[in-house]
């Protein structure tokens, strides 16, 4: 599965957690062969993993891009 197109810039905040090696690993290979972060990734998995539990994402200004005052995304 082809991963989707690269999504604008999003204020982030740092999470700290441990996971199994293997899921590392995998994780690893899967960005290798996409051509894509971990960031990316990880961010992408859990935006989905909470909407399909009944927790999407809010709709309100933290949420939208950072852009710069020439409306350019960071």
């Amino acid at each position: 599965m082809a991963m989707p197109p690269q999504r604008p810039r999003f204020e982030r905040v740092q999470l700290n957690t441990r996971v199994r090696v293997e899921i590392e690993q995998t994780l690893q290979r899967f960005v290798v062969d996409h051509n894509t972060t971990v960031q990316s990734s990880v961010d992408l998995a859990l935006a989905e993993f909470l909407a399909a539990r009944g927790y999407p994402l809010p709709h309100t200004d933290s949420a939208r891009p950072q852009t710069h005052d020439d409306g350019r995304s960071r």
